[in-house]
């Protein structure tokens, strides 16, 4: 007869399931920490993971009170009154969470808050909202751009204190401002003191330009997504005491930050640039360059970005992050690829960066790793004292 199976703690149980239930991009998603090549898309999910979640409750009575904090951390909030139901449920709806008093809305830490949740064509406020004034541990709030679709915003919306918060994924939607609460960055921002990190996009209206000015305390990271001049402007009227990095997803013109540098330029200690060729086209490094007197960590993907010029000296610039994500315009182990990446490297290795110590490599770089052109063009930095590495 098999001997049974031996019975595990509490503590390995938890474990367990937790990484049943993470993905790639979890941390990305849940972090107001700054962490390189980390600005990952807000709307990304996968499916089969709220699947795991919804079947490990239904395993038994232990599993389901281990996972329940599982499957509402993120939720959809919508206008439903059964959501706001299931949010402040207890033993009411068969929900045993054992001895604590805790309801499932004390588990949901992050919140997807369409603006389709939050029209106002009465003056009563939608369900929402209150469902979303229950997330007592609410730890970060997206709004997204809904579909192409015409929603009424006729009459002013509450917002609830967020003193939980600490990140928002902003998209800007005009109509919906014109509402004030929930539905303007500017409110939302006034009731959540705590916000270490702040993403952006969306085209203000030139209307927006004279909103109440905000003061974060606590921000360190602002990432822009894709924002027009007036929402840059609007920003600059903002005070950022504590702002040490900012992620650049995607840019219209380059010429549009010249304000953005002017005011904050000398606090930025981190540079990030995404997947877009809007930075090789506009040489967008230039740019940073010119604006950052305090640049210390620099982080892009090379095959994106236009080598970096050697016209505005970085005396402060320690790190530079280089990912290999892949473009076809330059193919491993071309001379077009060798040519492009060899521009980038010689720069780093000229005095112009006098303080760089290392050049971390993300992404995949075996293939060029294993050629001997790699060791010729990185030799330079290495006879600066640089160290050359996979991150």
């Amino acid at each position: 007869m098999a001997a049974a199976a031996p019975s595990l703690p509490v503590e390995v149980w938890l474990q367990i399931l937790r990484w049943a239930t993470l993905n790639p991009w979890t941390h990305a998603l849940y972090t107001s920490e700054y962490s390189p090549f980390e600005a990952v898309d807000v709307n990304v999910g996968t499916p089969e993971i709220s699947h795991t979640k919804r079947a490990l409750v239904l395993v038994c009575k232990d599993w389901r009170r281990w996972a329940l904090p599982l499957l509402y951390e993120d939720i959809l909030v919508s206008t439903s009154q059964r959501l706001h139901q299931l949010l402040q449920s207890g033993p009411n709806l068969g929900l045993d969470l054992g001895a604590t008093s805790r309801c499932p809305a004390d588990f949901v830490r992050r919140a997807h808050l369409p603006y389709s949740s939050t029209t106002t064509s009465t003056s009563r406020t939608p369900r929402s909202v209150d469902t979303l004034a229950l997330c007592s541990s609410l730890e970060v709030l997206v709004r997204t751009a809904d579909a192409l679709t015409t929603f009424a915003y006729e009459f002013n919306i509450q917002c609830p204190p967020l003193p939980s918060l600490k990140r928002i994924d902003w998209w800007h939607h005009n109509e919906a401002t014109r509402t004030g609460g929930i539905n303007s960055l500017t409110r939302v921002l006034e009731v959540s003191p705590n916000v270490e990190y702040l993403s952006v996009g969306g085209e203000l209206w030139a209307t927006y330009l004279l909103t109440a000015r905000v003061h974060l305390p606590h921000l360190t990271t602002l990432r822009f997504r894709r924002v027009n001049t007036f929402f840059v402007l609007t920003l600059c009227r903002w005070t950022f005491p504590s702002l040490r990095h900012v992620i650049f997803d995607n840019i219209l013109d380059g010429d549009l930050f010249w304000a953005f540098w002017t005011t904050f330029g000398s606090q930025i200690r981190t540079v990030e640039l995404g997947i877009s060729l809007k930075f090789y086209i506009q040489d967008f490094l230039e740019y940073v360059f010119s604006g950052c007197t305090q640049l210390e960590e620099l982080n892009y993907y090379v095959h994106f970005t236009h080598p970096p010029s050697t016209h505005w000296p970085q005396n402060t610039l320690k790190t530079v992050g280089l990912h290999a994500h892949p473009n076809s315009f330059f193919r491993v182990g071309t001379a077009e690829y060798w040519e492009h990446v060899g521009r980038h490297l010689e720069a780093f290795a000229s005095p112009a960066f006098p303080a760089l110590r290392r050049v971390l490599l993300y992404g995949d770089w075996r293939a060029s790793m294993g050629m001997e052109e790699f060791h010729r063009i990185v030799q330079p930095l290495r006879d600066k004292g640089c160290t050359v590495e996979v991150a």
